[in-house]
């Protein structure tokens, strides 16, 4: 069977729910963030098509306190693909034609409004369409998770929160398109800053240090987890008696990666307050080396939200990691 081919999925240039247009001349596409509308004839929904919908995009997103979906699925049935369903944010259309040979794909951007992502799968049959959805789940999910990331930096980018942009170029020499709404909750020195968007119920939260490079060894696990606690020791927890430190019961787990052509080291566990109050959640932490100044970057990012969901918020601040920008640098500084 074919496979998905994301040549055809390059970036996508788009908008959030109810935001003006980016140049188009569509209107903009509407629904929540990871929402997913799935257009399924009732004899397909109702069988084995509709419960391998379910069970690919009910998978969990890891690293949460609580279980939730990995994209919210909705479904229509095609007579009902019109009006504010049509210009949908992420659509997959789902057609049985005994006519094909093999599953076909088509992936549109703006193909009804400005921000859309609209996948058409059309089958022979439903059994090598059961296949072909597991065989490329990851890359089905990994599309709509890519387009809202994508969504995220375009309205960062154009909505940019200035002074705190601007503090964090002045103290660590990086650009990052944080967005408006993060205020300040103080530095120490000029290797920490702390900034957050508080919501009445959460928390989006982001430690910024850094610390002299001395060796491949201070990406390993003991090590990364060694210096945020030193630095996140400074974030106090709302009693004033208590500060926040890293999980190490579950996790936390680090990896390796590329992004923009730059290794950083991508640690994933969770946060508690130490010394009495009682407050925890999600964190993902991406450390580099600033060649510049030799020092290793850190970029930590935590999650308190209690009550209304954790997904949306932690990959809110995942999505900033894409956005960050060194000054130009030879690629060979970038190996680390």
């Amino acid at each position: 069977m074919k496979r998905i081919i994301f040549a055809l999925l390059v970036m996508i240039t788009t908008v959030g729910c109810n935001s003006s247009t980016l140049g188009t001349g569509q209107q903009a596409a509407g629904g929540a963030p990871y929402e997913l509308i799935a257009v399924v004839a009732q004899p397909q929904w109702e069988g084995a098509v509709g419960e391998t919908l379910k069970e690919i995009f009910s998978d969990p997103v890891m690293g949460l306190t609580e279980l939730q979906p990995r994209m919210d699925l909705m479904r229509v049935m095609p007579s009902a693909f019109e009006g504010f369903i049509k210009v949908h944010r992420n659509v997959l259309y789902i057609n049985i034609d005994p006519s094909k040979s093999e599953v076909e794909f088509t992936g549109k951007q703006n193909a009804y409004a400005d921000g859309q992502m609209l996948i058409l799968l059309t089958a022979p049959n439903e059994d090598e369409l059961i296949a072909y959805l597991w065989d490329n789940k990851e890359e089905l999910i990994g599309t709509y998770e890519r387009a809202e990331r994508n969504r995220a930096l375009r309205m960062n980018k154009r909505h940019k929160e200035g002074v705190m942009v601007d503090k964090i170029r002045d103290m660590f020499g990086f650009s990052i398109d944080l967005p408006r709404g993060y205020t300040s909750r103080g530095t120490s020195g000029d290797s920490l800053l702390v900034t957050s968007f508080e919501y009445p119920v959460a928390t989006q939260g982001i430690a910024i240090y850094s610390y002299p490079y001395e060796g491949k060894s201070d990406f390993e696990l003991e090590n990364l987890v060694a210096q945020r606690n030193n630095f996140v020791k400074n974030i106090p927890g709302p009693s004033g008696k208590s500060h926040m430190t890293t999980v190490r019961q579950y996790g936390p787990e680090v990896s390796y990666k590329r992004i923009g052509g730059r290794f950083w080291a991508e640690m994933r566990g969770f946060w508690n307050l130490e010394g009495g109050d009682f407050m925890g959640g999600p964190m993902v932490s991406w450390s580099t080396v600033d060649t510049k100044t030799n020092r290793v970057v850190c970029i930590d990012c935590y999650v308190y939200s209690p009550k209304h969901g954790q997904r949306d918020l932690l990959r809110g601040l995942e999505h900033l990691i894409y956005s960050v920008e060194f000054p130009e640098e030879k690629e060979d500084d970038k190996e680390q």
